[in-house]
């Protein structure tokens, strides 16, 4: 099973979703080995979500009130990850959400900003062993979209979602020589 079969059987049962993680780093130019298929979802969508997932064979590795992780029906489908936000929050994703670059499957990603948004949130909140990947792919994109990070509408962003660290990271490696 693929994202193609996926996002048909998903529009066949009105289940809205926004292509996020791993893929949408590489849609978004930094390119990286990913071995999930990570989506998100609205709150009111999860259980239909759940429900489609188990239906395709997928079966249910770990559930919280914002995650659903599902192992997948075979050894050449990747894991399904769903972020569970509020139907608020996936309005404002979606609102600003644009194509993804899948030549088989028609789908929209969420926004430059907003995976930084997402991956500045998860670097502050993270597991320990999953920050150093979420840096890099950060340290990735601002470069692969020649972003700079002093500018406030980037400042702010990493200020305001990640942690104070981060942007100054970002910085030094912009500004190596900078006092």
């Amino acid at each position: 099973m693929n994202l193609t079969v996926l996002a048909q059987r998903a529009r066949e049962g009105g289940l809205p979703f926004l292509l996020v993680g791993g893929h949408a780093v590489i849609a978004h130019g930094h390119p990286r080995n990913t071995f999930d298929l990570d989506l998100i979802v609205s709150r009111p969508a999860a259980e239909g979500w759940r429900a489609l997932a188990l239906a395709l064979g997928y079966s249910l590795h770990s559930e919280g009130p914002t995650f659903i992780q599902l192992n997948p029906p075979d050894p050449v489908t990747m894991p399904l990850d769903l972020m569970i936000v509020s139907e608020d929050t996936y309005r404002q994703l979606e609102a600003a959400a644009v194509d993804a670059p899948v030549a088989t499957a028609s789908v929209r990603m969420v926004c430059l900003r907003h995976l930084l948004a997402l991956k500045a949130h998860a670097i502050r909140h993270g597991h320990v062993g999953r920050v150093g990947k979420d840096v890099e792919d950060v340290i990735g994109l601002v470069g692969a979209n020649h972003l700079d990070v002093a500018e406030p509408e980037w400042r702010e962003l990493f200020l305001k979602y990640g942690p104070p660290e981060l942007h100054e990271r970002l910085q030094r490696l912009q500004r190596p020589n900078a006092p």
